[in-house]
């Protein structure tokens, strides 16, 4: 009988996976949200932000709050008030210079859902004559282009001129799919050119460490 030894394996360790704390998980939501937004103002021009106040209990909902608490449904304007669970419609402020606009804040279904028979037109057009559905479609979906594909419509008009420096402050701050999606280009494209920069690629754990900082 031929004995056989069998040499040890390597020693392998794995990294400890950080447990995060529900208060964690919302504040890197929160954070990712208000980059987002940032980044739709910068690519797009203007400031977003979402507002709602609840007309039962007074209670001013947080972006994030808005989002989370709109419903699926094309037919349903209402958020949800964390508080008092009553429903109600909320708004989108958008600021460019002097300019300001508060107007509604529709949900990405809904949003989706009434871009049918607005593909001839250009994203001049449709911000002067829809701004709700304009300026929503930058919020959740980004770039008019893609928001109109997901709905199986061809739109030709949208492009972004010099992306390269409007998202510069972004790169690795928000996933390069992120950043991929509100400029209209492949997630390739943005990932070579942070890498191009030497930017480290997006990180929920180093975002935690500077929201804390």
């Amino acid at each position: 009988m031929i004995g056989m030894r069998l040499s040890a394996s390597p020693e392998i360790r794995l990294a400890p996976r950080v447990q995060l704390s529900p208060t964690q998980r919302i504040a890197i939501k929160q954070t990712l949200l208000t980059l987002r937004l940032a980044l739709v103002g910068a690519v797009h021009g203007g400031d977003y932000k979402p507002k709602a106040q609840c007309p039962k209990c007074e209670r001013a909902l947080t972006a994030l709050e808005i989002i989370q608490g709109f419903r699926s449904d094309p037919n349903d304007y209402t958020t949800e008030c964390t508080f008092c669970h009553c429903r109600f419609e909320p708004r989108l402020v958008w600021r460019l210079g002097e300019s300001r606009a508060e107007i509604p804040f529709y949900c990405p279904s809904q949003v989706l859902y009434q871009l049918s028979g607005l593909e001839g037109k250009t994203p001049e057009e449709i911000q002067k004559e829809q701004p709700a559905i304009y300026h929503s479609v930058r919020v959740h979906h980004g770039n008019l282009r893609r928001a109109f594909e997901k709905v199986g419509i061809q739109y030709q008009y949208e492009s972004i001129v010099n992306w390269k420096e409007k998202v510069n402050d972004y790169l690795g701050k928000l996933p390069d799919t992120v950043i991929a999606e509100i400029v209209d280009l492949s997630v390739k494209t943005v990932r070579n050119l942070r890498k191009s920069l030497g930017i480290k690629p997006f990180s929920r754990r180093q975002l935690l460490i500077e929201d804390q900082a």
